[in-house]
């Protein structure tokens, strides 16, 4: 009963270490991804298939909640993935966490190419590259693609246009 108070009494007193810098958010690198950030209606050509929203969370990262309702062949389909991101400036790139209600996580790295942000993972034999670029009409284009030989080719997986929602 008298050895809790003792060791309180004798431990030595630490000082805690000290507030990690902050970071700049608006910087370019930062930045980068902003141009998806929004309430978005996703659309597979002329069907929309999901609802994608893509907002600012703690610090610079950006989160965004993908709920999809429309399947291949217009089947329905109850979809839901949920991905951070966020700059990690040690690695001067962008890296993403990625999980969805099958089960799947991923984590893909990447960056800014040609003015589109480009995630790439892989999964065993199979390299996903997620291209997502900004239209000149305010859309915003997300293509993932499929590779098996070390993405000397490529074959489409998907090819989604984020609309900004209007309110209803």
């Amino acid at each position: 009963m008298f050895l809790i108070p003792l060791l309180l009494a004798v431990a030595p007193q630490t000082t805690p270490p000290p507030a990690p810098p902050k970071i700049d958010c608006g910087d370019a690198d930062h930045k980068a991804f902003d141009f998806w950030i929004g309430d978005w209606d996703v659309y597979s050509g002329s069907t929309k298939v999901a609802r994608s929203r893509i907002e600012k969370i703690v610090g610079c990262a950006i989160s965004e909640t993908f709920d999809r309702t429309i399947g291949l062949g217009g089947k329905p389909v109850d979809y839901h993935g949920r991905s951070i991101s966020a700059y990690v400036p040690a690695d001067k790139g962008w890296r993403q966490f990625y999980t969805d209600n099958s089960g799947t996580a991923a984590t893909l790295t990447g960056g800014i190419a040609d003015g589109a942000m480009v995630f790439l993972s892989r999964n065993g034999p199979v390299t996903n590259r997620m291209t997502v670029k900004p239209n000149p009409d305010g859309s915003v284009t997300q293509r993932g693609e499929l590779s098996t030989d070390d993405g000397k080719t490529w074959k489409p997986a998907y090819d989604f246009t984020y609309r900004k929602r209007v309110a209803t």
